[in-house]
């Protein structure tokens, strides 16, 4: 993540205060978020179906980019677009997580030569994982050239999701936060003004009274 997208989310977070009982009811519904995500993932049977392989890649794709562009909409909509633009983070990076797991589960029943061992469904999440982070323990490997192409794509798709979740959520939430605060800083102008006056209209109005008599 850059420092630009580093300084859009911490400018947006000091714009706003966000009461506590607030964070923890978006930390629960991040760990909602984490819960469903994994339900799903676990659910989705995928073991003996490598025929499913090629629908997950294009599905989960078009998934997960749609998910991405609601997610900013919601964020640049929300009252509290720092903590929603969390909330999308952690959402579109599960789903990201859980489709490459799915898909090295699904190569992996199909194939059980394509990786150094045997892929489930937990495997499957540890190894997304590491390819994501660019950790790489090395027990988990990919051999055959398929998910070897995968592993490739996760990768790239990883920095590329990475480098535009983060700038495009965060300046969704800037400037949410910017837009909401111009009205309350107009009008707290507009209110310094009218203070700033009155001492003159009141000085003006006996004035105006002795010449009319």
């Amino acid at each position: 993540m850059g420092s630009g997208s580093t300084e859009m989310f911490e400018a947006a977070a000091a714009e706003e205060r966000i009461p506590r009982r607030l964070l923890v009811a978006a930390v629960m519904r991040v760990l909602g978020v984490v819960a469903c995500v994994l339900v799903g993932y676990f659910l989705i049977p995928v073991e003996g179906a490598e025929v499913l392989a090629g629908l997950l890649a294009c599905f989960g794709i078009v998934v997960i980019l749609v998910v991405f562009a609601r997610q900013i909409s919601r964020v640049s909509r929300s009252r509290r677009p720092v903590l929603a633009a969390v909330e999308a983070l952690v959402l579109v990076f599960g789903l990201f997580l859980c489709f490459f797991s799915l898909l090295y589960v699904s190569i992996s029943s199909g194939d059980t030569r394509a990786f150094t061992q045997d892929v489930d469904k937990v495997a499957g999440i540890y190894f997304a994982t590491t390819v994501l982070t660019t950790v790489g323990f090395g027990d988990i490997s990919p051999v055959s050239d398929t998910a070897r192409v995968l592993v490739t794509l996760q990768m790239v798709l990883g920095m590329v999701l990475i480098g535009t979740a983060f700038k495009a959520l965060g300046f969704s939430a800037k400037r949410a936060v910017t837009s909401r605060n111009v009205p309350i800083a107009s009008q707290t102008i507009a209110a310094d003004v009218i203070e700033a006056e009155a001492p003159f209209a009141d000085d003006a109005v006996p004035g105006g009274s002795a010449t009319s008599g």
